[in-house]
């Protein structure tokens, strides 16, 4: 293999698993942050403090790299397509991360593009959403800095315009949700796709965070295929290098919806680590090494549920949980390594790996007691 090194911009859990997949390999990873302290900071000797999203330090970074990739959106896309004109091999490009960093511009590519989504209308302020005629209740989405639960509100009625956010934003039609899905999709610079098997996501409705997911969903084998066909165009129309993340509703007539995209390794692809036969953190290893794409094939059901920095006086449940996972032979621990805790703050996650129902009875006897429900 050619000697090659990776930069990740942003140095947080998926750069930190992302880095432990290219040790396989032994590639070398830097990583650009703003907090000499990230995750994955401890985990390469080639860490560079700065802003990923000022457009002369990525430049500036990137010039000890051959292929460049992100940990999250928060980055300059005007530098990652001057990078590609200069050829250094880059996942996402620029264009594509432009479209995908801002929830309206997301929306605004999908329909014009013909491919399924909730209906949507398009504010600049919250002073237009008075003068809408809006039809309620509607879901309203920040344009940037939404995550995890975040930049996300439910307008049941007028009356509820008065907390709506100010600033550029997304209403949707509030859908009926059968099933939350998520599709990841591969691709490499030659264009060779795999995709991943959907999984299911069950959230904590009231604060609207991730509780667990399963893969594959439990969906007919129909669906699947229009799930991950639906994932494979979107990414061929994209013309994305790397990972594509693509979140759906599934309504109860069965009509699939898109919700979100992610051009990067995603939450709901966690689970590929011990229940796949390349985990995405590898796969895009790979596709910026210029490896061949591996097998996206379940080898086995999982369950993963994220591991939420608990609320004040909760602490002792949460230790209580992650000991009792690690005592069970099918649970794999992952602890992010972030100094600061606090509330809701995505610390970790375990995946369990067996068969689905005894995966999910499993789930309940580890949060039985309170122990989940107290980070939730």
């Amino acid at each position: 293999m050619k000697p090659t090194t990776i930069g990740i911009l942003g140095g947080g859990q998926l750069a930190r698993m992302t880095i432990a997949a290219a040790m396989r390999f032994g590639i070398r990873c830097h990583v650009l942050d703003k907090n000499n302290d990230a995750p994955a900071a401890p985990y390469t000797r080639y860490f560079t403090q700065g802003d990923p999203q000022d457009y002369q330090t990525v430049l500036e970074f990137a010039r000890s790299c051959d292929a460049i990739t992100i940990d999250s959106e928060h980055v300059n896309a005007a530098a990652l397509s001057a990078l590609s004109a200069s050829g250094v091999r880059v996942a996402p490009q620029g264009d594509v991360l432009e479209i995908i960093q801002n929830k309206c511009r997301q929306k605004i590519f999908l329909a014009q593009a013909g491919f399924p989504t909730a209906p949507f209308q398009i504010f600049k302020a919250r002073i237009e959403l008075e003068a809408a005629s809006l039809k309620f209740p509607v879901v309203q989405k920040r344009a940037t800095h939404g995550y995890d639960g975040q930049g996300v509100i439910v307008l049941n009625s007028a009356v509820d315009l008065a907390r709506a956010f100010d600033g550029e934003s997304v209403i949707e039609e509030k859908i009926a949700i059968a099933k939350e899905l998520a599709v990841i999709v591969a691709t490499d610079f030659a264009l060779n796709r795999v995709v991943y098997d959907p999984v299911e996501m069950v959230f904590d409705v009231k604060r609207n965070i991730l509780k667990y997911q399963l893969a594959p969903a439990a969906i007919d084998v129909i669906t699947m295929r229009r799930v991950q066909e639906l994932a494979l165009s979107v990414a061929e129309k994209l013309g994305v290098h790397g990972l594509l993340a693509v979140e759906m509703f599934l309504t109860h007539q069965g009509e699939i919806l898109i919700n979100e995209m992610a051009p990067r390794p995603h939450n709901s692809g966690h689970h590929t680590i011990e229940a796949a036969a390349t985990s995405q953190y590898e796969n895009l290893v790979r596709i910026l090494t210029a490896l061949p794409v591996g097998n996206a094939a379940t080898t086995a059901p999982s369950l993963m549920l994220n591991l939420l920095g608990p609320e004040l006086g909760a602490e002792a449940q949460f230790e209580a949980m992650i000991t009792a996972a690690l005592k069970q032979p099918n649970a794999h621990v992952h602890l992010y390594g972030k100094r600061e805790v606090r509330p809701y703050r995505k610390l970790g996650h375990i995946t369990l790996v067996g068969e689905r129902d005894a995966l999910i009875r499993q789930y309940e006897d580890l949060s039985s007691g309170g122990v989940i429900e107290a980070m939730e």
